[in-house]
Formats: C-alpha cells, structure tokens, sequence
C-alpha cells in the first residue's frame, strides 16, 4: 500500500505547478469574431428548420386529407349486425288477405259477444 502522506504531497505539488502556469493573460475574455456573420452552422441551421418545416406539412396534409377515415374519404359503415352464414331462418307465414271469424250480415242482429 501507499503511504497517503506521500501520494497527498505529490498532488499537491502537482496542482500548484499546474496553477502556476495561468496568467491573468488567460483569464481574459476572448475578443469577439471577426469575418463573415453568416457562418456555415448558421446556414446549416436554418436549412435544417426549413426541410423540418416543409417535413411537417406534409405530413399534417397526408394524416388530414390522405388518410381513410377523413371526410375526403370515409370510412364506409359497417352493418348494424353482422350476417350469418347457415343459420336457419324462423319460418314465417306468407302474408295473405286477413279473413275475419265472424262475418257481418247486412241488415241481420249485430254479433253476441261472450
């Protein structure tokens, strides 16, 4: 093992040599650019907000106008229940002239009823 005392002292001596080295030279601002104002990210950028723009549209024009479901191009509705294939149907009788039980007579008593 290493003697901490030891191994404390040397970074010590280490901090303060590398603490030596900066000079209130360094610790001054750096002077403002100089040159074109209009830099290659500067135009990178703004290319990129515009294709990320025009990306956006088209994809809010296909989900809205292009997309089934819309009012362009509805959904068709499905039936109310779905069909059945090879069930049989209740028989029901064919509709015919509705005959009455009892037949009026013209000019004779009305029918008793019970």
């Amino acid at each position: 093992m290493t003697d901490h005392p030891t191994t404390e002292a040397r970074l010590r001596a280490a901090f303060v040599a590398r603490a030596s080295l900066v000079t209130p030279h360094d610790l001054r601002p750096a002077a403002p650019p100089r040159g074109r104002a209009w830099g290659t990210r500067r135009v990178y950028g703004l290319v990129l907000a515009t294709l990320g723009t025009a990306a956006a549209a088209a994809a809010a024009v296909y989900f809205l106008a292009l997309t089934p479901g819309t009012p362009v191009h509805p959904v068709p509705v499905p039936p109310a229940r779905t069909p059945a294939v090879g069930e049989p149907r209740p028989a029901t009788p064919p509709p015919g002239p509705a005959t009455p039980s009892v037949t009026p007579q013209a000019g004779g008593p009305p029918p008793e009823s019970r």
